[in-house]
Order: structure tokens, then C-alpha cells, then sequence
């Protein structure tokens, strides 16, 4: 028998009655608890070019999470901006690319990653199964919405320009992509790109 074309595959997986209902309530949840972002500047990493910073805020269950900052030195008062997901084994880069390219870029360390692994850490292979028999302490739970603030994160900033941000990754990042982050009015619109390495321009309203 011939397998189907791709294009006209469907999955047999169907989306769970309470699935927006969860969402909502782990998004109210991670929202009740203040970002306390902190921005260090990384003088050894920062050129003439580039101002590269250490940053740190608060997810859901209060735990703190890791990212680089990366932003062009000379650059409009308002730039657009580009948040970058990691792939399962790798550590999230600094990406200075992306700022020599003119955007304002931050390269995001969910939990369990490395500089986001003091206060949760199973190590691998166990980060991808960790309490994966309860959706409600899974550790993708966390990992969802640690990206989710890092849109938090780029939003607060003044040097942001809010009509333009977008998000990137590859492997598990591209995934992590295709659960568009809960900003509501402030990011109307959402392009998919390919399975393993989606992209997302989020215009706002």
C-alpha cells in the first residue's frame, strides 16, 4: 500500500477539550509572579560594535532564568527585536549575529539549561521526562513559560520597538516556537516557519 503524501497526512492526535483552559491558567499563573529582571553589562564580551549584557529574570515557581542580551551599539531609539530558543543539547549562544545584523536579540536558557540549572536541574536525558505523568509539574510546563517571559523581558525594555519582535530556534527551539507566546493584543499576528527551525514575527495590533 503507498504511504500518502505529506501534504495530506493527518495526525490522529487531537487537541485535549481543557488544552486552552491549562495554558491559560499556567500564563495567569507565571504573569502573578514580578519578572525582577536584571541587566549586567559583560564589558569582556562587548566591542565596539556590540554591547553585550547577562541577563536574569523570574518564571513561573519563582525560578530564575538565564539569557544573553545582545544589542547594537549604534542603533535607532526604538529597534526591532528577535528572541532566540535553544535546541535540546545545546546551550544557548550569545548572539551577537543577530545584533551585527542590527536587531536587538535575546538568546534565552529555559530551565535546566546551563545558567538556568541552580535551582532545577535533572540532567539529561531526564529535562525532556522529568514528571511527564503530570502535566501540571511536567518540566515543559516550565520550559514554555520561561520563553513566554523572556517576550516579558524584551517588551519592558525602552530600546524595543514593540511592533517588531520576532522568534527563532532550531531542533527543540523550533518547537518551542510553534506554541505562539500569550501576548494577547500586543502580538496580533504570527508566520510559522519550517518544523525545526520556525520563526515567528508577532506585529502588534
Amino acid at each position: 500500500m503507498p504511504k500518502p503524501a505529506s501534504a495530506e497526512y493527518r495526525s490522529s492526535v487531537r487537541k485535549p477539550d481543557d488544552f486552552d483552559v491549562f495554558w491559560d491558567d499556567v500564563l495567569r499563573q507565571a504573569s502573578a509572579i514580578p519578572l525582577e529582571a536584571e541587566v549586567i553589562p559583560d564589558p569582556l564580551r562587548t566591542s565596539e560594535e556590540i554591547e553585550v549584557f547577562q541577563v536574569f529574570y523570574s518564571s513561573i515557581e519563582h525560578v530564575r532564568i538565564a539569557a544573553w542580551y545582545c544589542r547594537p551599539a549604534r542603533r535607532m531609539e526604538r529597534t526591532p527585536a528577535v528572541m532566540l530558543l535553544p535546541g535540546y543539547q545545546m546551550d544557548p549562544p550569545i548572539p551577537k549575529e543577530w545584533a551585527r545584523k542590527g536587531y536587538i536579540a535575546l538568546s534565552v536558557a529555559p530551565r535546566g539549561k546551563l545558567r538556568s540549572n541552580r535551582q532545577f536541574n535533572p540532567g539529561y536525558p531526564n529535562l525532556l521526562t522529568h514528571n511527564i505523568v503530570d502535566r501540571h509539574t511536567y518540566a515543559y510546563r516550565g520550559f514554555y513559560a520561561d520563553t513566554w517571559r523572556g517576550i516579558d523581558f524584551l517588551l519592558s525594555r525602552p530600546e524595543v520597538e514593540p511592533t517588531r519582535l520576532g522568534v527563532t530556534g532550531s531542533s527543540q527551539g523550533g518547537g518551542l516556537t510553534s506554541r505562539p507566546p500569550p501576548c494577547g493584543e500586543r502580538c496580533a499576528r504570527r508566520r510559522p516557519g519550517r518544523r525545526t527551525s520556525a520563526a515567528s514575527w508577532m506585529p502588534s495590533s
